[in-house]
């Protein structure tokens, strides 16, 4: 088992300790003795994540930042942005420690996919909101039952309340904005690996 302090306030310190099977989170009194207190077993409220929950461990280089990210999509992920020198420790340490894993690049595909996501959604709103203006204008109706009614109502509201202009003025800025945060970061990708979780991953301690 070993432990790092990730941050500190005037009366709190928040450790990250490494077991075989997980990652605990704890916040702990200064001047705690942490090694007693894992014998005793007596640290109190403990965020357990264990690494058969993770699809991968993030190690970004650029910000000392290590992302926890879970399989289950409806699990929050977690981020710790951590001083340069308690990153690069904990880093080096799991990457040489935690077996069941796969180390890979982390590379531009995999940061682009978030703003991918938005402009494609942003993309397919546009349009189906364009559409929605078109047949008010026209003095159709917008057929809003069925799946997804009330997405279909929203789309036909916005339609009708921005019109074709407006739609087409608000949906194509929204469309270049998101287009010119997409090139910045491919023109300037961060630097990192990731630590992909494969078979029964386990810390050899």
């Amino acid at each position: 088992m070993k432990y790092w302090i990730i941050s500190q306030t005037e009366l709190l310190d928040k450790y990250l300790i490494v077991n075989e099977k997980a990652i605990w989170i704890t916040d702990l009194t200064k001047g705690s003795n942490i090694d007693d207190l894992i014998d005793s077993k007596s640290l109190g409220a403990v965020q357990s994540i264990h690494y058969e929950d993770l699809k991968e461990i993030v190690f970004i280089d650029t910000d000392d930042t290590i992302e926890l990210n879970f399989k289950d999509d409806k699990t929050t992920d977690e981020e710790f942005q951590l001083d340069k020198d308690v990153y690069s420790e904990i880093r080096d340490y799991l990457k040489a420690n935690l077996k069941g894993t796969e180390l890979k690049n982390y590379s531009v595909f995999k940061q682009i996919i978030p703003q991918l996501v938005i402009l494609g959604i942003i993309s397919i709103f546009t349009v189906a909101t364009y559409a929605a203006a078109v047949e008010a204008e026209s003095g159709g109706t917008v057929r809003t039952t069925g799946r997804r009614a009330w997405l279909k109502k929203i789309i036909a509201s916005t339609g009708e309340l921005l019109g074709t202009t407006g739609t087409l003025i608000i949906g194509v800025s929204l469309i270049g904005l998101c287009i010119y945060f997409l090139a910045k970061k491919i023109k300037h990708p961060k630097k990192g690996e990731i630590l992909k979780i494969t078979n029964s991953p386990r810390l050899s301690l």
